[in-house]
C-alpha cells in the first residue's frame, strides 16, 4: 500500500524556487523529472549518494510539493515509497520579476560551483583526471570574448544538447558518475577581476 502523501495533491504550501535552491534537492528533482519514478534507495544509488543523506531533503520536498508520493513497492519486509517530480521545469524557470527566483537563482549558481571546485579539485588531486582526448573525463573551462548574436545562439544550441544528454542519462544505471556545470552571461566591459 502506498504512503500518505504529507500534504494534498495540487496544494502549493511554498515557492518551490526556494526549495530547490539547494543543490542537493535540484539534483534529487532533476532525477525524478529525468528518469521518472523511483524510491530513495533507487534515488540515492542513481545520484551516487547515500539514503540517508537524501531523507530530510526528500520530506521537505514532498512536504511542499516539489515532489510527489506515486505509490510504493516492496522492498526486502517493507514497503519503499516511489516518488515523482511535482513540479515542472516551467515551474522553477528564473522569473527576474519574482525576487525569490532571482535569490533561489542565485544561491543555486553559486552553491553549483562551490560544488563543482570540490569536485574537480578532488579528481584532479586523485591523479586520476583525464584532461585529453576523446576518453577525456576532466575540463573546465574559464573565459571570457565578445560574442556575435549568432555565436550566443550557438552556444545555447550546445548547451541544450548537453542538457537533453544529462537529463536522460544513462537510464541503465550502468554508466559513471559525473558532475556537469556550466555557465553563461554577459559581463560588465572594463570589469576586472582579481
Amino acid at each position: 500500500m502506498a504512503k500518505k502523501s504529507r500534504r494534498k495533491s495540487g496544494a502549493n504550501t511554498s515557492d518551490p524556487h526556494g526549495v530547490l535552491a539547494s543543490p542537493v534537492r535540484r539534483e534529487i528533482w532533476s532525477y525524478l523529472r529525468s528518469q521518472g519514478p523511483h524510491t530513495v534507495s533507487e534515488i540515492a544509488k542513481g545520484v551516487g549518494r547515500s539514503q540517508t543523506s537524501l531523507y530530510a531533503h526528500i520530506v521537505m520536498m514532498e512536504r511542499t510539493g516539489v515532489i510527489e508520493a506515486a505509490g510504493s513497492k516492496r522492498s526486502g519486509k517493507r514497503h519503499a515509497v516511489i516518488y515523482k517530480a511535482g513540479v515542472t521545469e516551467s515551474d522553477i524557470a528564473y522569473d527576474p520579476k519574482n525576487k525569490k527566483s532571482v535569490r533561489a537563482s542565485a544561491r543555486y549558481a553559486a552553491a553549483v560551483f562551490r560544488r563543482a571546485n570540490r569536485e574537480v579539485t578532488d579528481h584532479l588531486a586523485s591523479g586520476e583526471a583525464k584532461a585529453k582526448g576523446r576518453s577525456r573525463d576532466t575540463y573546465v573551462l574559464g573565459g571570457r570574448t565578445r560574442l556575435s548574436k549568432k555565436q550566443l545562439a550557438d552556444i545555447n544550441s550546445h548547451i541544450d544538447a548537453i542538457d537533453k544528454i544529462v537529463a536522460e542519462g544513462d537510464k541503465t544505471g550502468k554508466g559513471d558518475l559525473y558532475a556537469i556545470n556550466v555557465a553563461t552571461c554577459p559581463v560588465e566591459d572594463g570589469f576586472l577581476y582579481d
